[in-house]
């Protein structure tokens, strides 16, 4: 991209998107002289849709209303209508395969039905309020609604107005609806030593993997992914680089955070080791059924439950193994930035909006680990 001078004119020369997908070159008219003050002006102007083309806001028309290539933006505005728009935005993107089904679910069960016969430059902020309302008043969860179905119906408009579909970005006051805090209910220190002890006893095999997974806290799908190229026993660390997904097939972890090298302690080294006296023969996954195949969602639900039982603790998901690791390590004293990396968090700062309200109730909230610190060191002056 660059300001370029024709016949003593100045010109802006650079690449961008058709409404129709199309990435094409375009010699913009500046209509100025190429004189030192106008060039000036018009180092400006590129930088400006430089800008705007590298953050995907460039709108064609807000610079060039009767530019060489307005009659494209024109009449794309007029006639595009959303479901459209949507076919052409989804083709275009590179999802995970899981993300791209529910988006289109989300776009055949709620987006079409509302706005698929809409021109796209009739969507406005009070329809899309008007449309919310509607998904909570079939009781649709906060966090569906949120990261479902608005989110993707901002993106693909969003998408709309920087190639110049539409005027105005009409999301620009959407905000996410209120959600109800994660559903956390880990277990207690006491609570995990009877599980480990009665399991030790009737039922090793998911003694060790209850004993792996609250010394690793991994995403359920990780746990079911694992496999044995992934230990790396020389180096003591656990290479999480695969999740199992519901539909049974395997692929990256949710985010690019999530693909993590964790640190492993002796203990979960050597349930390791007796897990592989199991399995290590059979295939490549480290955990398998009685039946030779890797969990599943279905079936460790109803496993873990039978577990619980059998324990006789309170009865959680799988996935409050999770939990329990980051809220029993940081309750011990553990660096939460530690902690945060082995979860796979983006920031310390996710860790700690989501496990703060529990450490009160595994730590001292009187005042007195301060007061024994300072006694201590008080202790320690006189005796010297």
């Amino acid at each position: 991209m660059s300001v370029v001078e024709q016949k003593g004119w100045l010109y802006l020369d650079f690449h961008f998107y058709l409404p129709d997908g199309r990435r094409v070159r375009t010699r913009e008219a500046t209509g100025q002289r190429d004189t030192k003050k106008n060039r000036k002006g018009a180092e400006a102007k590129n930088r400006a849709i430089r800008y705007h083309l590298r953050n995907g806001t460039f709108d064609y028309l807000t610079f060039f209303p009767h530019g060489a290539k307005a009659r494209y933006f024109q009449d794309a505005r007029s006639t595009l209508t959303f479901s459209e728009w949507w076919d052409q935005w989804i083709s275009e993107k590179s999802l995970r395969p899981t993300t791209e089904r529910g988006w289109n679910s989300s776009f055949r069960v709620h987006l079409e039905p509302h706005f698929g016969h809409y021109l796209l430059s009739d969507i406005d902020e009070h329809e899309i309020l008007v449309f919310r309302k509607s998904l909570e008043a079939k009781g649709l969860k906060p966090s569906t609604i949120n990261d479902k179905i608005i989110k993707p119906l901002c993106m693909v408009l969003y998408r709309a107005h920087a190639r110049g579909l539409i005027d105005r970005y009409p999301c620009t006051e959407i905000k996410r609806l209120s959600e109800p805090p994660i559903d956390i209910d880990p277990f207690s220190f006491d609570e995990l030593r009877q599980f480990l002890d009665v399991l030790k006893k009737k039922r090793p095999m998911y003694h060790d993997l209850v004993l792996i997974w609250s010394r690793t806290g991994l995403r359920p799908g990780e746990m079911y992914a694992l496999k044995w190229p992934h230990l790396d026993r020389y180096n003591q660390k656990l290479m999480i680089r695969e999740t199992r997904l519901p539909s049974g097939s395997e692929g990256p972890p949710k985010t690019k955070h999530s693909s993590r090298d964790i640190d492993i302690r002796p203990a979960v080294l050597e349930a390791f080791r007796r897990q592989e006296g199991r399995t290590g023969l059979q295939g490549k996954h480290v955990f398998l059924t009685e039946a030779g195949k890797p969990f599943s969602d279905a079936f460790m639900w109803k496993k873990f439950k039978a577990l619980c039982q059998l324990a006789r603790i309170k009865h959680r998901s799988p996935k409050q193994l999770r939990h329990t690791f980051a809220t029993l390590h940081l309750a011990a004293g553990e660096q939460i930035t530690w902690v945060s990396r082995t979860l796979g968090h983006s920031s310390a700062k996710v860790t700690w909006d989501r496990y703060n309200r529990f450490l009160p109730n595994l730590t001292r909230e009187d005042g007195s680990a301060f007061e024994n610190a300072m006694s201590k060191q008080a202790s320690s002056k006189s005796n010297h």
